[in-house]
């Protein structure tokens, strides 16, 4: 579960509901030293949440925190090794797939979506060496088949991690490995900043006409 939109409610409930009683108190805020212990919590947590939802992105101020804006749709090829145990009739590859990926400061949220499958993203985290200027984004995820797949491809675990020397990156280097004893590299090419889609198919169909509309014009 991803309590995101959650705790943002209670931040902006709890800055209103200080607000109101700090001007019910009746408190005078008579001097600068009061004003700012009176307001500094509100605005505090509202800067926090602005912060969170849109500031980090907005340039300068995403070159102070290399943290590179990835949200939106994302077109994928994944190429499995060779020797990546792939039941019988299953696609070696190359297999085309969409990402969609819901992005703040503090939180990330992947949604892979391939014609068998689907998998969400359980947890994730940032990394990047020093003096390096490649960010690597590593989460775990769950895949679910479809069910008319699961018989040769049972539901599993993996991990994948996103490379990218772009705070806007338009494409991504990945690479994943399953508990299925699979891996592969993934290549992730930008579409735009849509999201909510639930299916391959679903994200298929937004991409086609995009493109449609690219041709006509």
């Amino acid at each position: 579960m991803r309590p995101t939109a959650l705790v943002r409610l209670v931040v902006l409930a709890i800055v209103l509901v200080y607000t109101a009683l700090l001007a019910l108190s009746g408190i005078k805020l008579d001097s600068v030293a009061k004003l700012i212990v009176g307001t500094l919590p509100a605005a505090a947590s509202l800067v926090l949440l602005v912060w969170d939802l849109w500031g980090w992105r907005l340039p300068p101020l995403n070159r102070l925190t290399h943290r590179p804006r990835i949200d939106g749709l994302w077109e994928v090829t994944l190429t499995p090794t060779a020797d990546s145990h792939i039941p019988e009739g299953g696609n070696r590859g190359p297999i085309s797939a969409y990402v969609v990926i819901n992005q703040s400061y503090w939180s990330l949220h992947v949604r892979l979506m391939t014609v068998e499958s689907s998998g969400d993203s359980r947890s994730f985290f940032w990394d990047r060496v020093p003096g390096d200027s490649v960010e690597r984004l590593n989460f775990l995820y769950q895949n679910d088949p479809r069910p008319e797949h699961r018989g040769r491809s049972p539901r599993h675990l993996g991990s994948c991690s996103f490379e990218t020397a772009r705070l806007v990156p338009s494409l991504i280097r990945g690479f994943y490995f399953t508990d299925r004893y699979t891996q592969g590299e993934m290549n992730l090419r930008f579409v735009d900043r849509s999201k909510g889609y639930t299916s391959y198919e679903e994200a298929a169909a937004h991409v086609a006409e995009q493109r449609a509309d690219e041709d006509g014009s």
